[in-house]
This record gives structure tokens, sequence and C-alpha cells, in this order.
């Protein structure tokens, strides 16, 4: 059987919902050796911040702001808009039908997702985003499915290290010698770029990690071997 491979990687920011953010804020409670209220009030104030942004990794609450994806050797291609604020289900619903228009499966076409984390987040960032929009992805994505029992899946991540280790993608791109990403931007500072009206670097950076994907697969498949 063939098999397309379909490198892909999300990028997201915390809630654009200020209900969702006071609760957020509204739930931080102080650890109990802070006992004055002025003591607790400043602990509540310095964590308000880090507890939103934590959102962004929350499916339920968090929003997906770039799409990066190639299929098989095909230049990357990634999905946003510069009014990201409100075109969260354009992203989802443009990713879905590109990937119905580019890729029809069939008994001799096995679809390969490959992504690093994805078992864990990405897959199941866009599961959630998708229920919470009303968007119907296409059939074969395997949403809410496990790399290990199913074969649809390459979870670079998963592959590298076990279903229970952690391993960053620039830290396997170290160990195979592949180029680095720079101290410009990550993961952590997504937020930071998209407020600052860069959000073209984040789709830069999103589809960097789409070609390091891909090449990590092919190292680990031992493609490209003489």
């Amino acid at each position: 059987m063939r098999q397309a491979n379909i490198y892909f990687d999300i990028e997201t920011i915390p809630t654009q919902s200020e209900n969702i953010k006071n609760y957020i804020h509204n739930s931080l409670i102080a650890p109990a050796n802070y006992k004055t209220a002025e003591a607790i009030s400043a602990w509540v104030e310095k964590n308000k911040e880090p507890a939103y942004r934590k959102t962004a990794l929350n499916g339920g609450f968090g929003q997906i702001v770039c799409i990066g994806y190639a299929i098989n050797d095909s230049d990357v291609k990634t999905i946003y808009y510069d009014k990201w604020a409100e075109s969260e289900k354009e992203i989802l619903v443009t990713f879905f039908n590109d990937l119905k228009n580019c890729y029809t499966p069939s008994a001799e076409i096995i679809p390969n997702f490959i992504g690093h984390n994805i078992e864990n987040f990405d897959l199941r960032f866009i599961y959630q985003r998708a229920i919470v929009l009303g968007v119907n992805p296409p059939s074969f994505l395997p949403l809410n499915n496990k790399s290990y029992n199913n074969m649809y899946i390459f979870d670079t991540m998963i592959e590298w290290v076990g279903k229970r280790g952690f391993v960053s993608l620039n830290e396997i791109c170290m160990s195979l010698g592949l180029p680095t990403k720079g101290d410009a931007i990550d993961g952590s500072k997504v937020w930071d770029f998209v407020q600052a009206g860069k959000i073209n670097e984040v789709a830069e950076y999103c589809a960097a990690d789409v070609e390091k994907v891909r090449a990590i697969y092919k190292r680990i498949m031992f493609q490209n071997i003489t």
C-alpha cells in the first residue's frame, strides 16, 4: 500500500473570551502559606497573566491562529489571516477543505499524519476547537486517537522517547545535526508576536517546524540513507 504523509503543526494563543479570562482569574487561589489579604492579593495579581497564557494549551479555551502543513514532499503551506482574532473558524474550514481536496483516502493509499507531540496536543486541540466552533472535520482525520494503536498517526516525540517521555523538537534536531530554532520566537512567544502584529513571523516559524518534522521523520524512518 502507498502512504500519503501529511506533516503538520499548529500555533495557538490564549483565550480571546473575556468571560473565560475572568473565570481563570477568579479561580486563582493563593497557597495556604499566604496569610494576609495583602499577600494573597499580591500573589493573585502576579499569577493572573501566567494563568491566562496557559489557556493557549487548552483546546476548550485557547485559539488556533495558524496551521502549517505539507503533503509528502510538497512545499509547506500556512493558513493564517491578518485578522487573527476573528478567523479561527475559517482557518479550520480551510485546513479541512485543503485536506479533502489534496487527499482522498482509499484502500490503496493510507494517510499518515505526522508531527511533534500531535497525539497529546495538536490533534486534541484541533478536535476540541472543531467541536467548539461547529466545524465538521474530514472523516479520515485521526482525531482523539492514539499513535501506538493507530497507523494514521506518527508522533515524532513518542517515536523518539516513548509514550511517557518528553523531548522538544529542537532537542531532536540537535541530536540529528539538523538546523535548530533561533532565539527570536518559540511557542511561549507566539502570543507576544501576534499581539505585536507579527502574525506573518508566527506563520514562518510554524512552517519551519513542519520542515523540521519532515526531516526528523525521514531520519527516523532511515530514508535517503546510503
